[in-house]
């Protein structure tokens, strides 16, 4: 049987070629868009927790989300400070545009540039800070694979502002602009997103955290080594986006190997009626079919990985994405590949076992 499978594909090569492509192409789509989704995120998450606060205090629902509102005020600096345990402090804007890469969307730091340094260990290796609210700063990995450069222009709040400097190491947003000018544009003074708290042991954070809460409750106050847990939920719609792809990918895949083994059942109803009339039970001509369409769908979904792979390596030095493939989502891919074609080889391959052996061999 399995001898059969493998000549039917070698006698008809385009068709079982095309079968293959369409079930790669759903494997693809997992894995490229999953992959793109993990790493962008985990790639924003571990920037974050790089930035040396133990703590971020705002208000709730304020941390890692793309947002651009202001909801913290900074009058509570003071009292942080106050707090026993808190070293230092540093208010931080996000201001949330459309990115030309990545997810759709790039966030913007807005920051006080000497409380952020003093804090994250932010150095300058080209070029100065900004020192007006025309100027921004970026990262030493955005200049590279963005081919930016000091005095380079770059887009923000919808029109052009000067690359002051590059800075290193890579923290928080890629992109930095003063909070002022973030607050200027919002109409907003006085007004951050959240604000980066130092503890002076990092080993009592926690401590430290209750203590915040106890001294100013009904705010967020978040470990910044928490920050990714449940990060995808944090973007909106992002899990429904990942969930159409997946089950676009089973519709593709499914569609392509039920059009295939279709056909291929229409121009075989002679061999089939050979076939019954040699004795071959309903169940052998299913299993035929279904190894045949198990057989297409294995060496799609092998494509389909190698493809992946091979993609996300060359987007990662050519770009800015970031991709992360998980061995479950490989899993799931694989898994997808060949259930789909399974489920899609199942009636025409029912279909041809109740096929009159009688009428098959008259078939024209």
């Amino acid at each position: 049987m399995d001898n059969l499978a493998v000549a039917n594909l070698r006698q008809r090569p385009v068709r079982a070629l095309v079968s293959v492509a369409g079930v790669a192409l759903g494997v693809i789509l997992i894995l490229i868009i999953t992959g793109l989704t993990r790493g962008m995120l985990n790639d924003r998450v571990q920037r974050e927790q790089r930035v040396g606060a133990e703590i971020q205090f705002g208000r709730k629902g304020s941390f890692l989300s793309p947002t651009s509102t202001l909801p913290t005020d900074t009058a509570y600096i003071p009292r942080l400070l106050q707090i026993e345990g808190v070293k230092s402090v540093s208010p931080i804007g996000l201001y949330t545009q459309r990115g030309k890469t990545g997810l759709g969307f790039e966030v913007v730091d807005a920051i006080e540039y000497e409380s952020y340094a003093a804090i994250t260990g932010l150095q300058m290796v080209e070029g100065r800070i900004f020192q007006g609210d025309n100027e921004v700063i970026i990262d030493d990995f955005k200049a590279a694979h963005s081919q930016l450069s000091v005095g380079s222009e770059i887009e923000v709040f919808g029109h052009k502002m000067k690359v002051a400097g590059i800075y290193a190491p890579s923290i928080g947003s890629r992109i930095k602009l003063p909070l002022a000018a973030l607050q200027s544009y919002q109409g907003l003074e006085n007004k951050c997103t959240f604000i980066m708290v130092k503890v002076q042991n990092p080993a009592q954070q926690i401590e430290v955290q209750r203590r915040i809460d106890a001294a100013l409750p009904g705010n967020g106050i978040l470990l910044t080594r928490d920050l990714g847990l449940g990060a995808e939920r944090q973007i909106p719609g992002l899990n429904g986006f990942v969930n159409s792809v997946v089950a676009l990918s089973v519709v593709v895949s499914l569609l392509v190997i039920l059009l295939a083994m279709y056909t291929t059942i229409t121009e075989r109803t002679r061999e089939i009626g050979i076939l019954k009339s040699l004795g071959a039970s309903k169940r052998f001509i299913v299993s035929v079919i279904e190894k045949e369409a198990l057989l297409i769908s294995f060496i799609g979904v092998v494509a389909g990985l190698l493809i992946a792979l091979g993609a996300g390596w060359v987007l990662e030095r050519v770009t800015t994405l970031q991709l992360e493939f998980h061995w479950s989502w490989v899993l799931r891919a694989a898994l997808i590949g060949l259930g789909a074609g399974a489920l899609g080889a199942l009636y025409p391959a029912v279909r041809a076992a109740n096929q009159d052996p009688v009428k098959a061999l008259s078939y024209d």
